[in-house]
């Protein structure tokens, strides 16, 4: 499903008495999200992500804008009515449900809109189909054992798992006890053969009501067209989405237990879960992971990804993590105060920061930010020249910033472009970190990210520069600046 944004703007209005303006959350926004595409809305806290993703999901009003999803216009569409998922921070279960009921939850009260069909024909073919291979099913049956022994409750979860069927399909499957007789052929050509008769004692229901049935069990008109229906769904069409949906989240082994014995990743696949159950068009993630550890934050997000590329839903990710951003979407959209600030795949985007804003919000450590100036198609930080380019003209303020893998440490002294003040060195493993200082720095502390093997010493050290590390940027307007 494309969703696109048009002209997307969120006022909140103030109060005049009291002397609080109006603030605007999100502003002008416009983007187009393509089919299957998992898009990632970053940014800071109160940059207006979350307000479009709200708005995206139908919760708040946009003042003024439009929201498509596809060709139909959805703006002022009920969220129940938009065909959206949506997965909150905090996972919003039910404690005292299970893990089933809690993914079952917004299915019970669903209208749907389908075909006619004869369920128990669909069973019975499914049935004949299984029992095509029946050392399958008495294998998985008795590979479901516990302590040595069988139960129903654990044979139809494994039969359900292998086939992917229904929960009662599983149950009547279990009860034919394929596993416990010794003459298992006999036993199934007689299954068989009662399925065989309760299939034409369903088709002479049929004739005596002149009703037909096509090759997918859909119940035919007059007119030999399907039956279009609007109903609640049964409790085994529920069981089969439930089953589905845990599948695909792997939650399966987890649906008889309670929240609070999960834990947190496994909470929150049990929410992404209850947001896939409807076949959503559109799957909406709110700072999802912002309440996990870093190891299940890392396993989640590779899990999320995975999911998305399952399903090919379309996806939009809120998140103030560049690192999640970047990692598991195909495109971001870096904002601040309600504003567009770029919009590109994520390595495109580090690579070419449009504007200040992006190269100093991407990237961990953070670009490394100096003061500089033009003169004579030369980059000056301080006094030394650090670039030279016929494409440059003459600007008195500038910003140059270096990415902290820029910096290239083992150059001779005359071959150095910036001289640093290298005041610690840090070992991480394969790489060292250099902590410097300089008079035209912006920040704190210069970060620079070596190999190992770099042999540096503390004090004056002149480093060279990879060029294609390196940014410029207006003073003034703080847009990207060519060379």
């Amino acid at each position: 499903m494309e969703i696109k944004l048009k002209h997307l703007t969120k006022v909140f209005p103030g109060n005049p008495k009291k002397h609080i303006p109006d603030t605007t959350a999100v502003g002008d926004l416009n983007i187009d999200i393509r089919d299957g595409e998992l898009l990632g809305l970053l940014g800071p806290s109160g940059c207006g992500k979350s307000t479009t993703l709200y708005m995206i999901a139908g919760l708040k009003q946009p003042t003024e804008g439009e929201i498509w999803f596809g060709d139909e216009e959805v703006t002022h569409l009920a969220p129940e009515k938009r065909g959206i998922g949506l997965v909150f921070q905090n996972y919003a279960l039910y404690p005292h449900l299970t893990v089933y009921d809690n993914v079952a939850f917004p299915l019970t009260n669903m209208e749907v809109e389908t075909i006619k069909k004869d369920a128990e024909l669909i069973d019975i073919d499914s049935l004949e189909k299984i029992l095509t291979n029946p050392e399958e099913v008495i294998s998985v049956i008795k590979n479901s054992a516990f302590k040595g022994k069988i139960s129903k409750d654990g044979a139809s979860r494994a039969l359900v798992n292998q086939y992917h069927i229904t929960t009662s399909l599983a149950i009547k499957l279990f009860k034919y006890r394929l596993h416990e007789t010794t003459d298992y052929k006999s036993k199934v050509t007689e299954i068989l053969a009662s399925l065989t008769e309760e299939k034409k004692k369903i088709a002479v229901k049929y004739q005596e009501k002149n009703i037909k049935l096509d090759a997918q069990f859909n119940v035919l008109d007059e007119n030999g067209k399907t039956i279009p229906e609007s109903r609640k769904l049964t409790k085994d069409e529920i069981d089969a989405l439930v089953q589905e949906a845990s599948r695909l989240v792997q939650i399966d082994q987890y649906l008889d237990r309670k929240p609070s014995e999960l834990s947190g990743g496994q909470q929150q696949r049990v929410a992404i879960a209850r947001a896939l159950v409807k076949k959503p068009r559109v799957l909406l993630l709110d700072e999802p992971l912002s309440n996990l550890d870093a190891r299940l934050r890392l396993q989640t997000r590779e899990e999320i990804r995975r999911i998305q590329q399952e399903t090919h839903i379309t996806t939009v990710f809120v998140t103030h993590d560049q690192d999640e951003a970047m990692s598991i979407c195909d495109d971001i959209v870096v904002m601040k105060n309600g504003v567009e600030m770029q919009k590109d795949h994520p390595q495109s985007m580090y690579n070419n920061p449009e504007n200040l804003f992006v190269a100093k919000f991407l990237g961990v450590p953070p670009i490394n930010v100096f003061k500089g100036c033009i003169r004579n198609h030369q980059v000056f930080v301080g006094d030394e020249c650090v670039l030279t380019s016929d494409k440059l003209a003459d600007d008195p303020s500038i910003y140059v910033t270096i990415r902290p893998e820029g910096f290239i440490a083992e150059v001779n002294p005359e071959e150095g472009l910036l001289t640093l003040s290298v005041d610690q060195l840090v070992t991480m493993g394969r790489d060292i970190s250099l902590v410097c200082s300089h008079p035209q720095f912006l920040g704190d502390k210069i970060k620079i990210i070596a190999d190992s093997d770099t042999k540096v010493s503390l004090g004056k050290v002149k480093f060279g520069l990879r060029l294609n590390k390196v940014f410029l940027f207006d003073g003034k307007t703080e847009k990207r600046i060519e060379f």
